[in-house]
C-alpha cells in the first residue's frame, strides 16, 4: 500500500503478478489483445486495420460482444479473435465481407513512395 497526497494504491502481491505475467505471457492466452509486428507485411497491416475499424463500429455502435456476432453472422469465438486483434486467424475476403456486413466500404490507397524518416535532431 502507497499513500502519496492522500491517494492510496493497493499494489498486488509478487505472486499475484508473477500469475498475471504467466498468464499473459502464454501464446494461447485468449484475454490479450494481439498487436502488430513492426516488421508486418502489408497485408497483416491492413487485416489489423480491418479487425481495428470493427471493433471501432462495435465501440461507436454500443454492440455487445454477442450482438457484433449477430450482424456479422459468426460466432463469438471469431469475435473474439477480431475484437483481440488476431488478424492473422482471417483472409483478407473473410474480413471484408465482415465490412460489407456492417454496411462498410473499402478503400484502397497505393504509394509507392519511400517512408520519410523523421528529422534528425542536432
Amino acid at each position: 500500500m502507497v499513500n502519496q497526497k492522500n491517494r492510496i494504491y493497493n499494489l498486488p502481491s509478487e505472486k499475484e503478478i508473477e500469475r498475471i505475467t504467466k498468464y499473459f505471457s502464454d501464446p494461447n492466452c485468449k484475454g490479450a489483445n494481439e498487436g502488430l509486428m513492426p516488421d508486418a507485411s502489408e497485408l497483416d497491416k491492413e487485416k489489423y486495420d480491418i479487425c481495428q475499424s470493427i471493433s471501432h463500429y462495435k465501440r461507436v455502435n454500443k454492440l455487445t460482444p454477442s450482438e457484433l456476432a449477430k450482424k456479422i453472422k459468426v460466432n463469438q469465438g471469431k469475435v473474439d479473435d477480431i475484437l483481440f486483434g488476431r488478424f492473422f486467424r482471417f483472409n483478407l475476403e473473410e474480413l471484408i465481407s465482415y465490412i460489407e456486413k456492417l454496411n462498410g466500404h473499402l478503400e484502397v490507397r497505393i504509394s509507392y513512395e519511400e517512408k520519410k524518416s523523421s528529422p534528425k535532431v542536432r
